[in-house]
């Protein structure tokens, strides 16, 4: 992602490296894009952001993205970046992201959730990821700690709605942006609570961060699906480092296809 000119706009190229396996705009990447927008912006780190999805891109294009700023605080900056597919007549919008960005006193601490018990990430299997065609997918490593990963089936169901996945991006820091990227693997809980292969359409992507961002070669990603019915579903996801440090926790809302569909 780059701007021309300053950091109030930027152009997203939707290429293999930002796609899903469909060839289309991988939804966490248009997330991270608006995250790392919003941080440049004001310069302060992001606390929460939440993505709309509103289209469909196929590649090769690119989405020119508008960063406002509309409430600019001492501590807190809100802003929104809206992203249309470059060159539409009229324009067409594919995303927009809203956020917050600050950094405030520590006046209180609290933590009263837990990392799941999960082997090591090199003694869980490595997940196989096979696509037709090249995507983002091939740029990130999978290891399946607990439960099955509902979009190819392998591993056993966990019966509880939650699966456990190791994750990284070699050679990509694990920041605000990259954890962004790596919490829209959440509905890989989706057929493993609905103990089958499935697959989904994002609507939406919250991700809310958590403590400072810590270095960590691995992500541990706690999956759970919550709902799943009039063809819609909700889940949410805990994403730890290595160390057991809560970094974000993230949720979605998905519509729901089946194979068969």
């Amino acid at each position: 992602m780059h701007h021309p000119s300053d950091t109030h706009r930027w152009e997203l190229p939707i290429v293999e490296r930002t796609t899903g396996g469909g060839g289309s705009l991988f939804g966490g990447v248009g997330l991270a894009a608006g995250v790392v927008a919003l941080e440049q912006a004001t310069s302060k780190p992001i606390v929460w952001a939440t993505g709309q999805y509103l289209g469909i891109t196929q590649q090769p294009s690119s989405l020119d993205l508008e960063l406002s700023l509309p409430a600019v605080g001492r501590n807190v900056t809100q802003g929104r970046v809206v992203g249309y597919l470059k060159d539409s007549e009229p324009r067409r919008e594919i995303i927009t992201v809203l956020g917050a960005c600050g950094d405030r006193p520590p006046v209180a601490s609290g933590l009263w959730l837990t990392p799941p018990h999960v082997p090591a990430p090199l003694e869980c299997p490595m997940l196989d990821q096979h696509h037709e065609q090249a995507s983002l997918h091939n740029h990130v490593e999978i290891r399946l700690a607990k439960g099955m990963f509902g979009f190819s089936g392998m591993g056993t169901p966990s019966g509880n709605g939650g699966n456990a996945l190791w994750m990284r991006m070699p050679g990509v820091v694990h920041d605000r942006g990259a954890l962004a990227i790596i919490a829209d693997y959440q509905p890989s809980a989706l057929g493993n609570a609905l103990g089958k292969q499935a697959f989904c359409t994002s609507l939406d992507n919250t991700i809310r961060y958590a403590n400072q961002i810590e270095p960590s070669e691995w992500i541990l990603c706690d999956n759970h699906m919550d709902f799943v019915g009039d063809g819609f579903g909700y889940g949410s996801v805990n994403m730890w480092s290595e160390e057991g440090t809560l970094l974000a926790t993230a949720s979605q809302t998905v519509i729901v296809r089946l194979p068969e569909d």
